[in-house]
């Protein structure tokens, strides 16, 4: 009988230990038990993500989240992260969550980490925006444009582009950072701005400038913390219009919102017109040109923001009129790690502009004279330049020069192109296209032509995939 009350009380005990767990409850120290850690799988498609999981007996929905951020509630056990970027890691947690928190508590999460690998881009790739571009950031994923009150954004790693109205960008940091002019109306001018994230955050000159008509940002440092750009005064006895004339150029720092004015030299200050910053190094020199009224314009340089413009280049006779000089309109430009200021000027003896470039490292002044009424439209550090042989903006085919090796035997983009990089882009490139700049390691080109239909602008990879043969029809 007592076998036989044993046995019972054993059978009841064990029905008790069972119903417990399917309680939840831990019959060793009486806690609530988890869910079981989902098992779970990602597999990588372009640029999206799929994540599928075993069902978790249970749960009534799974929460996921990307990097950290916040949670999805998905019902379904698979999942489906869109338009990521390439060439970037992510982390995926899974947690399953409990129908009955006095049953089971949610699981712990399901971590993957997924990478998905570069974007393998071709050599050649166009954008049909609705402004062309005029910069590429250094690390060679942003392009940013503007014309006509519009601008575009290209994410070369991602393969995206964005129209965006009422706005024009200038240059672009390596984080995406862009900067340039907000235009308020049709009537009145621009604001100084930078642009992030699809945010635009305006410069405030109040403080400097009584009678503000315009300003912009032209140039920020690849790591988007400082910027230069300009504003115009109308008022003509103000301290600062009368340094620089009725164009002014400032620096600003991003991080800390702070506006600096820069100082002038004292060289040809009655003649005037307007001083504009146009861009700046890593470093943060500065580069400009002075607007001098009837004697030209002539690059400017402040090696940082505390201290007086030098001239580039400038050469005078005997009168002190000027000869030859370095600077051009919105031509005096930067190569990446500012090495190069590059543009156009003029050169004694040979009528109207020519393209030129300076080299800080050599000290010395390239002139071009192949290219007389024409401009250096983007150089690299290695001493490529790129070259447009009619006045900037127009455009015709774009030619190259290896500085390293002489500065008169040229090619065309595509000679070029086909024999120092073995792309043959002939059926690519059409005529009337402008390079208008390269990362900082010089493999990445950017830049536009204009058609019929509009503007198109282009990307270069020199790393890329070959093109496929055009079909001809016959």
């Amino acid at each position: 009988m007592k076998n036989i009350f044993r046995l019972l009380f054993g059978t009841l005990a064990l029905v008790a230990i069972v119903g417990c767990e399917q309680e939840g409850v831990d019959n060793q120290d009486g806690k609530v038990k988890a869910l079981p850690t989902p098992t779970a799988t990602a597999n990588v498609q372009e640029n999206n993500i799929i994540v599928a999981w075993d069902a978790v007996d249970f749960a009534i929905y799974y929460e996921l989240s990307l990097n950290g951020g916040e949670a999805e509630r998905v019902e379904t056990t698979a999942y489906r992260y869109e338009s990521l970027d390439y060439n970037t890691s992510y982390t995926i947690s899974i947690v399953a969550v409990s129908a009955d928190q006095t049953k089971f508590l949610n699981s712990d999460p399901k971590v993957l980490e997924v990478e998905i690998p570069a974007l393998e881009v071709m050599a050649y790739r166009e954008w049909y925006a609705i402004a062309p571009v005029t910069a590429v950031s250094n690390n060679g994923r942003w392009a940013v444009g503007g014309f006509d009150k519009n601008a575009v954004m290209i994410d070369l790693f991602n393969n995206r582009s964005e129209d965006i109205l009422n706005m024009e960008f200038y240059d672009v940091a390596d984080n995406g950072l862009a900067v340039g002019s907000r235009f308020r109306g049709a009537d009145d001018g621009g604001t100084a701005i930078y642009y992030k994230d699809g945010e635009y955050f305006d410069v405030d000159l109040g403080d400097l400038v009584d009678d503000l008509y315009c300003s912009a940002l032209c140039g920020v440092t690849p790591d988007g913390e400082y910027a230069v750009g300009w504003f115009y005064d109308y008022n003509e006895s103000t301290y600062y219009t009368s340094l620089f004339g009725s164009i002014v150029p400032f620096a600003y720092d991003i991080v800390n919102d702070r506006v600096t004015m820069l100082q002038s030299d004292d060289t040809y200050q009655q003649y005037r017109g307007g001083t504009q910053c146009t861009a700046v190094s890593p470093d943060r020199r500065i580069i400009g040109y002075e607007q001098a009224g009837s004697l030209g314009i002539f690059g400017v340089t402040w090696a940082n923001e505390d201290a007086e413009w030098e001239y580039i280049y400038l050469k005078t006779d005997e009168e002190r009129a000027p000869v030859e000089a370095l600077g051009g309109a919105g031509t005096t430009l930067l190569s990446p790690s500012g090495r190069y200021v590059y543009g156009e000027g003029v050169m004694e003896d040979i009528n109207g502009e020519i393209a030129a470039a300076y080299d800080f490292e050599k000290d010395e002044v390239m002139w071009f004279p192949t290219f007389a009424n024409g401009s250096v439209t983007a150089m690299t550090d290695g001493g490529i330049a790129f070259f447009n042989n009619v006045p900037y903006g127009y455009g015709t085919t774009s030619y190259v020069i290896d500085t390293n090796k002489d500065y008169e035997t040229s090619y065309t983009l595509v000679e070029w192109l086909k024999a120092e990089h073995n792309l043959d882009l002939e059926d690519y490139i059409i005529e009337g296209i402008i390079i208008i700049g390269a990362s900082a390691d010089g493999r990445t080109l950017v830049g536009m032509t204009s058609t019929m239909s509009g503007y198109v602008s282009f990307a270069i990879s020199l790393d890329g995939k070959p093109m496929p043969e055009k079909v001809v029809e016959e």
